[in-house]
């Protein structure tokens, strides 16, 4: 049976994350023990008390299936017949959390026939949201003020990596790019950065899973970016197969940089020949 399509509005959507930003900041506050998941990934009680206040506010405003990293797991078989459901991250960024830094997200993405369709992204440190619907725009929330943002291009780039995950492909691949800033930062902050303005491209060349990316990209695409497959230059999309593994992509500022990218795949194969 198809779900019902009641679903919580945007800014009733960006209170239940700041609910669990704040249960994340009291966890650290008061000091915390890290475990280890099967994937040998870091899990603390911040995750899993922002997990339950995301599902119970979820629950309460939609009828909508909810995905969570911290979640049961939920059969393939199961999940392939969900048209429209909640994908989120309760904490994105948990290394970033146990190492001191401050740039960890709640991620929240409603997820339609594969695409991200609306997203929140809250930092919990900073205080600070951003919001969007495809179609709609894109905002920023700080406290009780609210403002329209969207990307706003330039060049050379300024690019986004990782600070965990700065591996010697990206490296390469960024210096291929006359004139590229390079700036570093954890969790899916990365997407919002462009999409207020201030980047252009965040290439991610090593595994993330659908539930790191989905708000990030609904709030840059609703914002005016795009977020790429790096192999086939198609939109991103969620809900392909079983693995909830992406593949390698590139979020961008604009969709110009879909040609530009191909420019660019095509003189790293030409470096490549004449090194052989």
């Amino acid at each position: 049976m198809e779900p019902s399509n009641t679903q919580p509005d945007l800014e009733t959507l960006v209170r239940l994350c700041e609910e669990a930003g704040r249960a994340i900041l009291a966890v650290r506050e008061a000091g915390f023990r890290v475990d280890a998941k099967e994937d040998a990934s870091p899990v603390t009680a911040a995750d899993l008390a922002a997990h339950e206040i995301l599902v119970a506010g979820l629950a309460a405003g939609s009828t909508l299936p909810i995905l969570s990293e911290e979640g049961r797991e939920v059969p393939w078989e199961a999940r392939r017949e969900w048209q429209r459901f909640w994908l989120i991250d309760p904490l994105d960024g948990t290394r970033e959390f146990v190492d001191g830094f401050d740039d960890f997200t709640v991620n929240v993405a409603l997820v339609e026939a594969g695409r991200p369709v609306m997203g929140v992204v809250h930092a919990p440190a900073s205080g600070a949201s951003w919001a969007g619907i495809v179609g709609q725009g894109a905002w920023r929330w700080q406290a009780e003020a609210r403002r329209a943002i969207q990307v706003a291009p330039r060049w050379p780039p300024r690019v986004l990596a990782s600070r965990a995950h700065l591996d010697p492909v990206t490296r390469a691949w960024i210096a291929a790019i006359p004139g590229a800033q390079l700036e570093r930062c954890g969790s899916s902050v990365k997407f919002c950065r462009i999409a207020e303005g201030h980047a252009d491209l965040y290439p991610r060349f090593s595994p993330t899973c659908e539930w790191d990316t989905a708000a990030g990209q609904a709030v840059l695409e609703a914002a005016g970016g795009v977020v790429l497959s790096a192999d086939s230059l198609a939109s991103l999309r969620c809900q392909q197969g079983e693995s909830l593994v992406n593949g390698h992509f590139i979020a961008c500022a604009t969709p110009a940089w879909r040609e530009r990218l191909v420019v660019l795949g095509r003189q790293a194969v030409g470096e490549s020949g004449r090194h052989r």
